[in-house]
């Protein structure tokens, strides 16, 4: 693991920017190798990665002298928070020179997640997305990743009751200087906002993203029946292109979706008939018909009562539930800023399911959750170091030789490129053991083994552009 992290955060000059924060003792680049190879083998804890730096077999393999003090780690965390933006910078300008892309479309998304500690400077409460107990506080952090080549460059904390329209706001004019003009920059309903989606176009890029139905939608899908067009099995489109500036609405209606609304719209006339019936048997239960939320500042009473109940049959159950779906139910609505055709929209918006993974990875592959940092500088520097975790590895991922896979997909047989997890690098990374053999006091070559393809290829790959064989 610490010679990917080396061979790939080195090629794009990350070390030698870090190496300028630091002028005495153990260089940037050796602590921040070390804190990485610690993230990827599983723990996120700075107290326990000086601890691992106490064995002197450790330090040896990551060529440092001496034991590094909890002090030190934190300061290190810290200077990185600190100089977050020109890491970024450099960042991009490393990747952008090593692979010059030629696609530069970008996913952006946002998170958050909960903070050990109540005293976390950008602690707040907020939406609640990993967790029900509103008020534990949390920090917020949008991040941004090439789309083809899912290499993730940009990551920013917020506080967290920091609204997804201001993290938008506040990081696209970053990430317009870094990408090529023209690119398109897909985003969820969170980055919406019609003085966002204008940014966009006015910096000269185009906009794909999923936005929220209205009445004349509802207009368009009654008065032109006829214009639904077939895009794939169990999906089709309306779709319209607004003359004057070519920006372009997608209405899909998806069985696979509508059939998802209506086993939850089963279950919640389930709970509903239920709820009656304890009401009928004389053991309401508050939680049927409200539900209350934790407010650690306050004790909330509540007091439920029935003023009217509506007899049903059996038989009215089916009416029950299309009424809990609606007539919405199984379309949903992207908007672009060009015109792409239903099936173009489609596949670039599902595209856009790799930064949720991303996200995902950067929760409990390479340990922001829970955050262990306080001061504003740390969280910062925390988040610095999960993304070039994650971006060494989507490096190596990236160099590896796709796999063709033939899979069956909505009826036809489609071939694709595909390369490992994020999760299976890691894996095969971290179970690589090496062996010294011990001569006469001195450390001989290293032996390693639990070799497998992934990890063989990866290596591979560094040897050659070392210039190593064999």
């Amino acid at each position: 693991m610490k010679k990917v992290i080396e061979h790939y955060l080195g090629s794009v000059g990350i070390f030698d920017y870090l190496d300028t924060f630091k002028e005495r003792g153990v260089p940037m680049r050796s602590i921040v190798t070390a804190m990485c190879t610690h993230i990827l083998m599983g723990n996120n804890s700075m107290s326990r990665c000086s601890e691992w730096l106490e064995d002197p077999n450790v330090r040896k393999e990551l060529g440092i002298e001496k034991g590094l003090s909890q002090r030190t780690i934190n300061r290190a965390v810290s200077l990185i928070g600190e100089h977050s933006d020109g890491i970024l910078v450099r960042l991009w300008g490393g990747l952008n020179s090593r692979y010059q892309f030629d696609n530069t479309d970008v996913n952006i998304d946002g998170s958050a997640t909960v903070t050990n500690g109540p005293m976390a400077e950008l602690g707040a409460v907020g939406y609640p997305r990993d967790f029900r107990d509103q008020s534990r506080p949390q920090v917020e952090f949008l991040t941004a990743e090439l789309q083809r080549s899912r290499i993730p460059f940009f990551i920013r904390a917020y506080p967290g009751n920091t609204s997804d329209q201001a993290q938008y706001s506040d990081a696209l004019p970053d990430i317009f200087r870094m990408i090529r003009q023209g690119s398109w920059i897909i985003v969820d309903n969170g980055g919406a906002a019609g003085y966002i989606l204008d940014s966009i176009t006015e910096s000269g890029n185009k906009y794909l993203t999923r936005v929220k139905m209205n009445a004349s939608d509802d207009k368009r899908i009654l008065e032109c029946p006829d214009q639904w067009e077939y895009v794939e099995d169990g999906v089709c489109c309306l779709k319209h292109t607004f003359d004057h500036s070519g920006r372009t609405i997608y209405l899909y209606y998806s069985v696979d979706n509508w059939l998802r609304s209506l086993h939850a719209a089963e279950r919640s006339v389930k709970r509903m008939v239920e709820a009656i019936r304890t009401y009928n048997e004389g053991s309401l239960r508050k939680s049927d018909f409200v539900t209350i939320k934790r407010n650690v500042l306050a004790d909330v009473s509540v007091k439920v009562s029935v003023q009217r109940r509506f007899d049903f049959t059996e038989d009215e159950i089916d009416g029950l539930i299309r009424e809990v779906m609606a007539t919405r139910s199984g379309i949903f609505k992207l908007e672009s800023s060009e015109q792409l055709t239903a099936k173009e929209a489609l596949d670039k918006y599902r595209s856009r399911v790799t930064v949720e993974h991303l996200i995902h990875s950067l929760k409990r592959v390479t340990g922001l959750k829970p955050l262990r940092v306080w001061n504003e500088s740390s969280i910062r520097g925390s988040m610095m170091l999960a993304l070039l975790s994650e971006t060494a590895i989507a490096m190596a991922r990236y160099e590896l030789k796709p796999r063709l896979e033939t899979k069956m997909e909505k009826g036809k047989l489609e071939r694709k490129e595909v390369r490992p997890s994020t999760e299976s690098m890691v894996w095969s990374l971290s179970h690589l053991t090496v062996t010294r053999i011990i001569h006469k006091g001195l450390r001989k070559e290293a032996h390693y083994s639990n070799w497998d393809s992934i990890s063989i290829e990866v290596f591979n790959n560094i040897r050659a552009e070392l210039g190593v064989f064999g």
